[in-house]
């Protein structure tokens, strides 16, 4: 009869106050863990890594145009460099590419920032020309906590985190000097340390002066989610940076930014692609974090599938326990005639209904646990007095979660699969009971 395995498997998990339903118990609670913690874990890691993008591509670049240092040197004889592209010209060209949203120019370098007399503190700066086609301005926009992006005159726009780090507010002047003038005015105080002549030295001293460049704060930005760079307009980068008017790199947003690997491979390829300009994307430019949280993922799979291991031994625990309790009634239905695949679907089935209601257990625990993550987090974190999930390290300032149904297919799938595989040995041992020993015990 094609119920009997079914409604005996049902038969043999009844509960009975015995020692046989309390092994049936923690197999389903050892399951429905086992599901639980890979729905949370993954679910939050791919949403942590879906925000992670979106934070990088909020405030980073898609592309970056480079121009190659002009060579050093003397040429040969008779040899002439060849011609390098002006970035205007480049500027135009990549506006008539297709998937370009905007093309704009801009300067970027380390500089250090000052309030009055206080420490300086070190970013990175970039030069933005203002103006409706500037597509990066636009995503910037999103980030703003208060002032407005002016990027006509002396301004600077800087984070939450070096206003506080400052102790400065939207009006507040700010030295700013570029690096390259700090490691300048240390060459010359080493020189003028080397001096043997104490007065060449003393004068040689004087001589250095540093006056670093005002700017007012006319626009704050949030730190966690544009990142900590601080943005000028584009002539005071050109300033600070001696580029006249030069600048870095030429700045290339988008349609579609996954995309950007591919657009610049194909550009770089092609016969009308300017020989002294490189493309550096995104993913490049965050090459090895992209590429620490791929691993990560790989290893956190490989350890998560342990914990359905776990689970699943608990499943044959209850599987050797029943076939040992259930010897006497195993001879019997082989004596009957049973054949020894019905035997092993007995077993089959019944871990399959453990697995079934450890895996809806645990999808409704992970769900739950899902909805009130950052809740758990705070809880946690005040009776700890630890945050397991720090902003300074994650970026965010709250714990994503990202559910998909292809991870929830896999989860589900493989908890079942290893439930019913790990049965299979017992059920199998269970079949080959001779059923006069079996009926003699």
């Amino acid at each position: 009869m094609p119920s009997a395995p079914l409604f005996l498997a049902l038969r043999y998990l009844r509960p009975k106050r015995s020692f046989v339903s309390i092994i049936t118990l923690i197999s389903i609670l050892g399951v429905m863990l086992g599901v639980g913690v890979l729905v949370v874990v993954m679910s939050v890691f791919k949403g942590w890594q879906v925000e992670f993008k979106k934070l990088l591509l909020g405030f980073e670049p898609h592309i970056v145009l480079v121009q190659d240092a002009p060579p050093r040197g003397e040429l040969p004889e008779g040899v002439t460099p060849p011609p390098r592209l002006d970035w205007r010209e480049l500027q135009k060209q990549m506006l008539k590419r297709p998937g370009v949203v905007s093309a704009t120019p801009i300067v970027e370098g380390v500089g250090f920032i000052r309030n009055g007399k206080s420490d300086p503190e070190g970013a990175q700066l970039l030069g933005l020309k203002e103006g409706t086609d500037n597509a990066l301005l636009t995503k910037l926009e999103r980030h703003k906590l208060e002032g407005k992006f002016d990027l006509k005159s002396d301004n600077i726009i800087i984070t939450d985190k070096l206003a506080k780090k400052l102790k400065v507010k939207l009006g507040d002047t700010l030295g700013v000097l570029a690096g390259d003038t700090i490691r300048q005015m240390i060459r010359d105080l080493r020189a003028a340390d080397e001096e043997k002549d104490a007065a060449k030295a003393k004068a040689a001293k004087e001589d250095i002066v540093v006056v670093p460049k005002e700017l007012v704060v006319t626009a704050i930005l949030r730190a966690d989610t544009a990142g900590e760079r601080c943005y000028v307009p584009l002539f005071i980068g050109q300033e600070l940076y001696n580029y006249g008017g030069d600048v870095s790199g030429i700045e290339i947003e988008l349609s579609e930014p996954d995309a950007a690997d591919q657009l610049s491979y194909d550009w770089m390829n092609s016969e009308q692609w300017p020989f002294d300009w490189r493309p550096r994307t995104w993913t490049e430019n965050h090459g090895f974090m992209l590429q620490t949280v791929e691993n990560q993922k790989s290893l956190l799979y490989f350890l998560l599938f342990f914990i359905i291991l776990v689970a699943a031994f608990c499943v044959m625990n209850t599987t050797i326990t029943v076939t040992v309790q259930k010897r006497k009634e195993i001879g019997i239905l082989t004596a009957l005639g049973t054949k020894a695949s019905q035997i092993i679907s007995i077993f089959l089935t019944q871990a399959g209904i453990v697995a079934a209601v450890g895996i809806v257990a645990g999808l409704a625990g992970g769900f739950t646990v899902l909805h009130f993550r950052n809740d758990l987090r705070q809880w946690v974190a005040a009776q700890t007095g630890r945050d397991f999930f720090p902003q300074d390290i994650y970026f965010l300032s709250e714990i994503p979660a990202k559910i998909e149904a292809a991870d929830l297919g896999s989860i589900c799938g493989l908890a079942l699969v290893l439930c019913v595989l790990a049965a299979l040995i017992p059920a199998w041992f269970a079949a080959k009971v001779d059923p006069a020993v079996a009926l003699r015990e």
